[in-house]
């Protein structure tokens, strides 16, 4: 056997040993809950527009491909909101989470659909979100907290285009009064 010929069984040989040793990967979706509260301003487009509207609305989504804090993650949201209660919107789309020392950032884009004054109306919405989002080691639920910008642009006759600012607060935290209740009764 010539010498390229021994070197080149070597190194399929440590290839094939490599990927029989390494760990099997241990990525677990997180699933996380929240309350999104702020200020809006809608109607930008419109010719009564702008106006400051309270912002009320809820968000779930499901990351995949993250196996510790410091990685980043990929999957689907859902969410239900409001302006001012004028509205009700529900939409989705992808979600990707970037991990920024202690802190992360989710950058996620999707579609909706909007009711208000002018009927159902299809649209975009781009959210930026910034703040804790834990990676949970014993459960798939994570908890996250922090500031969020969402820009939301109306495809429909409306020429409804929204800037939202606000706080998303976990739905565990919101939970926890009433958890602690129960327990003190239970006892």
């Amino acid at each position: 056997m010539t010498r390229a010929m021994r070197a080149w069984a070597l190194g399929l040989a440590a290839f094939f040993a490599s990927t029989l040793a390494a760990d099997a990967a241990e990525a677990r979706p997180q699933v996380t809950s929240g309350l999104t509260m702020g200020g809006a301003f809608t109607d930008l487009r419109a010719d009564n527009g702008p106006r400051v509207a309270f912002h009320l609305g809820g968000r779930l989504d499901v990351l995949f491909l993250r196996e510790g804090p410091r990685d980043m993650a990929l999957g689907p949201y859902v969410e239900l909101l409001t302006h001012a209660f004028d509205t009700f919107e529900t939409g989705g789309g992808l979600a990707w989470l970037v991990p920024v020392g202690s802190t992360a950032f989710v950058l996620s884009g999707g579609s909706f659909a909007r009711t208000s004054r002018f009927g159902w109306e299809p649209g975009v919405a781009g959210t930026l979100f910034w703040g804790s989002r834990s990676y949970n080691y014993h459960s798939t639920y994570a908890v996250g907290v922090g500031l969020f910008a969402q820009t939301r642009y109306g495809l429909g006759d409306g020429k409804q285009a929204d800037a939202v600012i606000g706080v998303q607060i976990d739905l565990q935290y919101l939970a926890l009064p009433f958890m602690l209740a129960y327990q003190a009764i239970a006892r």
